[in-house]
């Protein structure tokens, strides 16, 4: 079952919305932004519902700290405070919510927020992903460059030699062309 945070400083209306979220997710509970600021970093959180305002302040930090992460994130406000809220909150991806709008929609607001949260942690290995190979064909690139230097090759050559030497020596372009950088560097 997947987790989620309740950031709230008032211990009844935590019951009440944590009852909303029974049987959808594992309840973390946290009474102020910085107990909640510290889950975040150490757990992954499907859903993260902040209950303003909190006894440090009115949870919008917050709620733009926790949308950096891979969790869905509503911020409940009261009616009253609804017009306050920074449009960064909004911004950052972040559903505001009020008693108002009724269960109904909260429902469908936690369902929503559960679907970004999926959609999120399938997209984290492939930019993983990508940003490993951009690191790749950088220190490659690198690698050409001081081939061309000081071995005076065309880029298509040296292009050409890491991969003939990777093919020769069961190495991959990236262990090659780190040979040939910690050779012509040191």
């Amino acid at each position: 079952m997947e987790q989620g945070l309740l950031v709230c400083a008032n211990r009844k209306s935590a019951d009440s919305f944590a009852q909303l979220l029974a049987g959808r997710l594992e309840l973390c509970r946290a009474m102020t932004s910085g107990d909640a600021w510290r889950l975040l970093q150490e757990r992954s959180f499907a859903l993260v519902l902040i209950l303003a305002p909190l006894a440090d302040g009115q949870g919008y930090d917050l709620a733009r700290r926790a949308a950096q992460t891979t969790a869905g994130v509503i911020l409940a406000v009261r009616p009253e405070a609804q017009l306050e809220v920074p449009q960064k909150v909004l911004d950052e991806g972040v559903f505001v919510f009020t008693p108002a709008m009724g269960r109904r929609l909260f429902d469908q607001a936690v369902a929503l927020m559960l679907s970004v949260h999926r959609r999120l942690s399938r997209a984290i290995p492939q930019a993983e992903q990508l940003q490993k190979k951009m690191k790749e064909i950088r220190i490659v690139d690198k690698a050409k460059c001081i081939l061309i230097q000081y071995e005076r090759m065309s880029e298509e050559q040296a292009h050409k030699y890491i991969e003939k030497r990777a093919m020769d020596t069961r190495l991959t372009r990236k262990e090659v062309a780190e040979e040939i950088l910690q050779s012509y560097l040191e």
